[in-house]
């Protein structure tokens, strides 16, 4: 039942969802990058966020999914020149966005029950939370290799920077298992 009413909500008001995020990041001191967007790219960009959300809960609500999206802004808004917390504050905005439909909703219907508004809260901050992490893994992935590329730091100094935690200790596997599949496919290791 959670998962149709959200999806019900973000349907019916994706629209007004998008304006009112739109406004938001419009109205804040916080996010420069974005205000420098023209109405159509930040309007589209309001809009891919809570499309994206619709799309993971038609989908059943997959960590994976929301960690591969999530990923991809985080790399794709450094590229961009975006700062990590205004990438971060915009997130903000469209779970503060998103919370005031779902309180809306309710307000009007009265059907919102404790145990769903518990089952609501638990979804909706899942998304967020995965968001906020995958966001962080993207950006910091994307800006080691910026470093990397200018030369101006050791691998050692690199690695003591970024190194720790899942997020450096997943790119050292993931690095790993790629060399050594390159090796097997070269013929260099049997």
């Amino acid at each position: 039942m959670v998962y149709e009413s959200l999806i019900a909500i973000v349907e019916s008001h994706l629209d007004n969802l998008t304006s009112t995020w739109v406004q938001e990041v419009k109205n804040t001191k916080y996010l420069e990058t974005y205000q420098n967007l023209n109405d159509e790219e930040l309007t589209s960009r309001g809009n891919i966020l809570f499309t994206n959300l619709l799309d993971w809960l038609m989908k059943g609500a997959s960590n994976e999914d929301a960690a591969e999206y999530f990923k991809k802004i985080g790399e794709e808004r450094i590229n961009e020149g975006f700062t990590l917390t205004e990438v971060f504050y915009a997130l903000y905005l469209e779970k503060k966005v998103l919370w005031s439909f779902v309180a809306w909703k309710d307000e009007a219907t009265g059907i919102l029950k404790a145990i769903d508004a518990i089952e609501f809260m638990t979804v909706i901050n899942n998304y967020f939370d995965l968001g906020d992490f995958y966001i962080i893994k993207g950006y910091f992935n994307k800006l080691y290799e910026h470093l990397q590329e200018t030369n101006k730091f050791t691998k050692e100094e690199l690695e003591k920077i970024f190194a720790g935690g899942a997020l450096y200790q997943e790119s050292v596997k993931k690095i790993k298992e790629q060399m050594y599949g390159e090796g097997l496919s070269l013929g260099i290791i049997r």
